[in-house]
């Protein structure tokens, strides 16, 4: 009988492990490849089939199915607990080619073994009480599932992240198939000192794991890493060169770089003032780092400004780093802004707040979550909450490499609003970027042009000038961005493989 509770047991924390093997590898492959929504889909396929090819090969192992389930286990363990290190080694030594299939045949590996898992126990009872046992069995792994998908985005990813996570679950199921030989022999053979030394190594990987991932993710960024924090949401990670350039990432994805970001804010606001120039409400959707705050508090008769971003990390970060803070000009902590912690389509959603000006300053639709905020349906919401003679911008990409994204960005919103009013500049982190103006009202260029004082980059003919776009950045028609089909995701990752190969060429 106490067998029997062990076992339950046993399968509880193996349903648990495997899940959290699978999350991890789906998330690690996301965060390196990108396109999410292709990542989990592929990776939980072939998680799914392997399970069902692993069920299938269990009855050749029928003879010992006690034994050959404390060898599945103590496989687990080491396989899924060196995945995420392994994965994060061949990401900063081989081509992102070898990372994928990597990726594919860890998950399939760990597929096979976990299918194997019930089929094995299930094999060592007797056939009166196999119905009964096979029922209890199935419940518990089904439990340790959903524990699992609770336990990574609220536990595992913002407190241990996926390296540390990945070697902690690795030694929990070493150590449950060392529980379960010694629940069955009562004494420690050679597979428990095999997996003793297995728990020993990953152990010491453990205690190693800052040194290693500085090292690592330095090799990624180039640079020396001041700030490296994991949130529920994002990896958020500031770097700081020789040059006290300071450049701030979002799952490794460059949000901005200190020595030119101050082109991309001054375009991103000042420029939509100039049709509300007596803007006193404004809503800045992102930005969480407060550098278009900033930007906006040289403009005196603005009486509140409303940040929403997703991440209080972020909000965290714009008032506890120092160098963030030096660059924003301690903009969090002026009385007119206020933090709000939310989704922007939620808040949007929700709010009864007008504004004179809304700001997009978001990353780009490169997954399924940023591409909403692009959609059609967001649109409609930013439009709900703008007052009648309000204006609305929103950051539209690279308006060359990304020509299909920013066009898409463009239609979409004229499909929502009567008037659109693209424009782009040069900024040498990140190329000839777009933005988008929107309006219900016809977006007629301003006769005078006032500007606020102490700009570093924009002036009165660089303003007429950015609404000009050289034959070679055709304004074209695209599909309309929405909920239900998200486009713009499509044109973003093919444009953006088009430049990585075209930049991998070269």
């Amino acid at each position: 009988m106490k067998v029997k509770y062990s076992l339950s047991l046993a399968v509880f924390i193996a349903g648990l492990c495997s899940i959290v093997y699978e999350l991890l590898i789906s998330a690690t492959a996301s965060y390196f490849i990108g396109d999410s929504i292709t990542q989990f889909s592929i990776l939980i396929g072939i998680y799914l089939f392997s399970m069902g090819i692993g069920a299938y090969l269990s009855k050749y192992f029928k003879n010992k199915p006690i034994h050959y389930f404390i060898y599945t286990e103590l496989l687990l363990g080491i396989i899924g607990g060196l995945s995420i290190p392994i994965l994060y080694f061949i990401f900063v030594t081989f081509p992102i080619s070898v990372l994928q299939w990597s990726c594919y045949t860890v998950m399939l590996t760990i597929g096979l073994l976990t299918g194997m898992e019930v089929p094995l126990l299930t094999f060592a009872f007797d056939s009166n009480n196999y119905k009964n046992f096979l029922s209890n069995i199935l419940s518990l792994d089904y439990i340790g599932g959903l524990i699992a998908t609770l336990l990574f985005p609220f536990v595992l990813l913002p407190f241990l992240g996926l390296f540390e996570s990945s070697l902690i679950f690795g030694i929990i199921n070493i150590a449950l198939g060392i529980w379960v030989c010694f629940c069955i022999s009562k004494k420690l053979n050679f597979i428990s000192l095999a997996g003793l030394i297995s728990i020993l190594f990953l152990a010491i990987l453990l205690s190693f794991s800052n040194h290693l991932l500085k090292n690592w993710e330095e090799k990624i960024y180039k640079n020396p890493i001041i700030l490296n924090k994991q949130s529920p949401y994002q990896k958020i990670v500031l770097t700081e060169n020789n040059e006290k350039d300071v450049k701030l990432f979002l799952n490794r994805q460059l949000q901005f770089s200190s020595k030119d970001e101050y082109r991309y804010h001054e375009m991103l606001v000042h420029i939509p003032l100039l049709w509300v120039p007596k803007a006193e409400k404004i809503l800045v959707l992102g930005g969480g780092e407060n550098l278009a705050t900033r930007e906006l508090l040289k403009h005196p008769n603005i009486k509140q400004i409303d940040v929403v971003d997703i991440d209080n990390a972020m909000f965290d970060v714009s008032k506890k780093n120092a160098e963030i803070v030096n660059i924003n000009n301690k903009a969090a902590f002026n009385p007119k802004v206020h933090l709000i912690a939310e989704d922007a389509f939620l808040y949007l959603k929700n709010t009864k707040e007008s504004y004179d000006l809304i700001i997009a300053d978001l990353p780009d639709p490169s997954n399924d979550i940023l591409a909403r905020l692009y959609s059609k349906q967001f649109y409609l919401l930013v439009k709900k909450n703008l007052k009648k003679e309000g204006v609305f911008v929103t950051q539209s990409c690279d308006v060359y490499f990304t020509n299909k994204t920013f066009n898409c960005i463009v239609n979409t919103l004229g499909n929502v609003f009567q008037s659109t009013k693209p424009y782009q500049t040069f900024v040498p982190s990140f190329g000839n970027w777009g933005f988008t103006l929107a309006a219900d009202y016809p977006l007629e260029m301003p006769k005078n042009i006032e500007l606020a004082e102490n700009l570093s980059y924009l002036d009165a003919s660089l303003v007429q000038s950015s609404f000009h776009f050289p034959k070679d950045i055709p304004l074209q028609k695209t599909k309309i961005n929405s909920l239900d089909n998200p486009f713009i995701i499509d044109y973003f990752l093919e444009e953006w493989k088009q430049w990585k190969e075209n930049a991998n060429s070269e």
